[in-house]
């Protein structure tokens, strides 16, 4: 296999750790609102945590709220805090507030920078392709100035549509000046990232930081 012109990146959980900003930020606003709420905070976090992966399993809601990230988190807490019988006026600031406490805490993984530095400087065509809103996806690029290592940045929102649709692959390959067949795609998710790549004609590389066994029926 020949080394490719160009190479794709996903940005979520593949550049940057998004499960662990998520995850120390749902864990902060829990201790902090459910004395307020009368509710022990390790079942409030338990309670979004399981509405959450209900809400995202729908392929409807993935669809229509993956670039609203405000308003997604405002329904899951909304269903967990009347799941728990409790008051649920306060869900709309408790989303907001998880979602600032997220963007503030998310960052590279150790070896991203490195990593991006390293292709550039040996002339690899680079491009980002990242499903959600514009405006959270440019404020976590904008924070670490990782603009300035792409030649192309295709955003599912601002682009009009998200992995694994093949179009966004050709987006990021005609603006880093790469076929197909010379490009390589990185990313964590099988179905959007891999799958997608495949369906593109790209080769993919699949990057998990929890280094899962891949598994015997892929969706990609």
């Amino acid at each position: 296999m020949t080394a490719p012109r160009a190479v794709l990146f996903d940005l979520d959980d593949t550049l940057l750790d998004m499960y662990s900003a998520m995850h120390s930020s749902w864990q902060e606003i829990c201790a902090d609102v459910a004395p307020g709420l009368g509710c022990d905070p390790a079942t409030l976090r338990e309670t979004i945590r399981r509405e959450s992966a209900i809400f995202w399993a729908d392929e409807e809601a993935v669809t229509e709220y993956r670039v609203k990230p405000l308003e997604s988190r405002a329904i899951v807490v909304r269903l967990s805090l009347l799941s728990m019988g409790l008051d649920e006026s306060p869900a709309e600031d408790i989303a907001r507030r998880s979602l600032r406490g997220y963007l503030e805490r998310v960052a590279p993984f150790d070896d991203s920078i490195e990593t991006l530095e390293s292709l550039r400087a040996q002339g690899y065509r680079l491009a980002m392709v990242t499903n959600g809103s514009s405006d959270t996806q440019r404020e976590k690029i904008g924070r670490w100035n990782l603009d300035r290592y792409f030649d192309e940045i295709v955003i599912e929102s601002e682009f009009g549509r998200g992995k694994p649709d093949p179009g966004v692959f050709r987006q990021a390959l005609a603006g880093a000046g790469a076929a197909p067949h010379e490009a390589w795609m990185v990313g964590d998710n099988l179905y959007a990232d891999i799958g997608g790549a495949r369906g593109a004609g790209i080769h993919s590389v699949w990057i998990h930081r929890e280094r899962l066994e891949f598994p015997d029926d892929p969706p990609a």
